[in-house]
């Protein structure tokens, strides 16, 4: 078989733009989702601020579909900046992958690893430090999964992002380092699932990396009405 090679150059400049309009055109067959979200206070009562977080900030938001509650980053330094970055660590064999014949070292991550304030610096020592704090006023905050991380993602929002409701999840990185989860990559145990916010897309990164870190809490519904995984 001959392979019909074209020049993109010669290619009229409407023959481009219809077919790139046409190439728009996909992002109807993408279902649009409601967000149904509710900005909670320091305390974890709802927040009764203007809606401006520079003015008046919020430090927790509620899904109200999936019934999770998310960390809302700051734009200061601290324990919540936005621009802090964790490697993945978790000491716990049971919980951090581990495999038969492997030992703890080759998958439990990296201690201390990233750059941030507020807390040492990797996933383990700053879930530890949310808790202590009682955020909105709770202490079982995690790492989420990958589907749960995936569940803030807006399939209908093109690149640069982000991908999520930023209206309530400001400092929000859109960056290629990502967000970590907790899900482990089943072909090896010593990565780990990350979301990007910049494209809405996940991938697989080893755990020595700094990336950024979106707490969660709860568990989520598992009604008609929760969100498909994209």
């Amino acid at each position: 078989m001959t392979m019909l090679k074209v020049n993109i150059q010669l290619i009229p400049a409407a023959v481009l733009l219809s077919f790139t309009m046409l190439l728009a055109g996909c992002d109807k067959l993408v279902p649009i989702y409601v967000f149904d979200l509710t900005r909670l206070a320091a305390d974890g009562s709802e927040y009764k601020g203007n809606g401006r977080y520079m003015e008046q900030p919020w430090s927790c938001a509620r899904d109200n579909k999936t019934d999770l509650m998310w960390e809302v980053k700051t734009a200061i330094p601290g324990l919540h900046a936005g621009t802090n970055t964790y490697t993945w660590y978790n000491h716990d064999e049971k919980t951090n992958g581990k495999g038969v014949g492997e030992t703890n070292a080759e998958v439990e991550g990296k201690l201390n690893g990233g750059v941030c304030t507020g807390s040492a610096c990797d996933t383990e020592a700053f879930v530890a430090a949310v808790n202590a704090e009682r955020l909105c006023g709770y202490s079982d905050w995690r790492l989420p999964s990958k589907d749960e991380l995936g569940s803030l993602i807006d399939a209908t929002v093109r690149i640069p992002g982000p991908t999520l409701p930023k209206d309530f999840f400001p400092n929000t990185q859109n960056s290629k380092f990502g967000y970590w989860t907790d899900t482990i990559f089943r072909m090896h145990h010593g990565s780990a699932w990350v979301w990007r916010f910049d494209q809405g897309a996940d991938f697989v990164a080893v755990k020595e990396e700094p990336r950024y870190i979106k707490l969660v809490r709860g568990t989520a519904k598992t009604a008609e009405n929760q969100k498909p995984a994209p």
